[in-house]
């Protein structure tokens, strides 16, 4: 890790263990930033970016900071391997630090007191700082945070071990606080936003990141790396595929599907088309704001990549819809899914799968998505629906109950699936 010494303003390099306290920068690329070559061949350092990095020492400086990392500076472009490094590892560095800066360069804080209250908080709430894809992670990672305005000064702080947040700025008669309009820009609720987003569900986290953007289409998924828990090599012209391999990456680590929990399209609009179980850009989980983790986990067997599509089990249902409609209603989504004998349902292919997830407030719901399945068992999103339900009755006092086996069944990766053409084995 090189870091900048903010007296000299000379880099050092540290290793591990031997990383001494810092403090990190967290800003809004503006234009011109200074890069580490044009740092250490002494160019580019007549503008606002190197005024930047100045200001930047100084404030640590004062607060009793000896280094501190910034990013435009201390971080090798020119070096791939370096460049990969840093980003896998962006999100514990930010962690580790003893303080992070978050400055606003867009943010004045008003010295009329008449108006300072409402136009500066105004202010602070629309700041574009709050819809970069790179600050999600700054703004979570660090344990304590001070936010400072477009001069240097102030605004506020939060301290995620002590759970507090404070600033000059907001008087206490106001009854709202910093961590309020933080959660009101970023859609971030106060818990999360005091626990880092640490046990959060990956449809959430996707949520937050559907309201930011990057320059890089790719920098879409490799700014949330450290958030979910992840690492993967850097390939810039990869396009969209770098969010598909984001999702490839998170289901090897972890078990959540709440990662299958997206119901809108790549822009925030209702599903119109057909598309694969996974999603192809944050802007799918837009409306996954509310999903979470099932209480009750159901303890479904395990799924993995394959090279014919996600490897998935379900329980199937087969016999008539008349007999399944006893024990089940009709419009909860089920464990699995189910298939009938009826063709005048005509519902032969088209069945629901429950994820385990539910929505908050919601403790006893499930979330599902209706699907297309084909005779060798392929399967793809054929439209997706926001469900919430009670546990479906599985069994009847009056009648036997229906039969289920359970299944494997290949679920479509990829975006542009078409519905299967063929007719079902009578």
């Amino acid at each position: 890790m090189r870091l900048l010494h903010t007296e000299t303003l000379e880099f050092r390099e540290f290793f591990d263990s031997q990383t001494p306290k810092y403090a990190i920068l967290s800003h809004r690329w503006t234009g011109n930033e200074v890069s580490f070559e044009e740092y250490h061949h002494h160019k580019n350092q007549n503008g606002p970016s190197f005024s930047k990095i100045q200001n930047c020492s100084t404030f640590a400086r004062k607060e009793g900071y000896q280094w501190v990392w910034i990013d435009t500076c201390c971080i090798d472009k020119r070096s791939s391997a370096e460049l990969t490094e840093a980003i896998n590892s962006m999100y514990a560095w930010y962690q580790k630090s003893a303080v992070c800066y978050a400055y606003l360069v867009d943010v004045v804080m008003l010295q009329d007191e008449h108006r300072k209250w409402n136009a500066s908080r105004e202010e602070f709430r629309q700041s574009a700082w709050f819809t970069r894809g790179w600050t999600l992670q700054e703004l979570l990672a660090p344990n304590r945070i001070v936010f400072l305005d477009h001069g240097w000064r102030v605004i506020g702080s939060i301290d995620r071990g002590l759970k507090i947040d404070t600033s000059p700025e907001y008087p206490p008669s106001q009854g709202e606080s910093l961590i309020d309009d933080i959660s009101h820009a970023t859609g971030i609720n106060e818990t999360d936003l005091y626990n880092s987003g640490g046990s959060t569900c990956v449809a959430r986290k996707m949520s937050w990141l559907s309201r930011r953007e990057t320059t890089r289409i790719e920098d879409m998924a490799y700014c949330v790396l450290g958030l979910c828990g992840v690492n993967m090599p850097l390939l810039y012209g990869e396009g969209d595929k770098a969010f598909k391999r984001l999702q490839l990456e998170i289901i090897k680590e972890s078990d959540d599907e709440t990662i299958f929990a997206w119901f809108c399209d790549r822009n925030g609009n209702a599903m119109t088309n057909i598309s694969g179980i996974l999603a192809t850009s944050p802007g799918n989980f837009a409306q996954s704001a509310q999903v979470e983790k099932a209480l009750e986990r159901r303890g479904t067997r395990p799924y993995s990549m394959t090279n014919k599509g996600l490897q998935y089990y379900i329980s199937r249902y087969i016999g008539p819809r008349s007999m399944l409609d006893r024990y089940s209603d009709n419009r909860e989504p089920r464990y699995g899914t189910w298939d009938t004998h009826e063709p005048q349902y005509g519902n032969w292919d088209t069945s629901d799968l429950s994820l385990d997830c539910s929505v908050v407030g919601g403790p006893q719901s499930l979330v599902g998505t209706s699907v297309r399945i084909d005779l060798v068992y392929y399967m793809f999103s054929w439209w997706r629906d926001w469900r919430r339900s009670e546990q479906p009755r599985l069994g009847d006092p009056m009648g036997e109950g229906p039969s289920f086996s359970f299944e494997t069944i290949y679920l479509f990766t990829g975006p542009d699936r078409g519905p299967y053409s063929g007719s079902p084995v009578q």
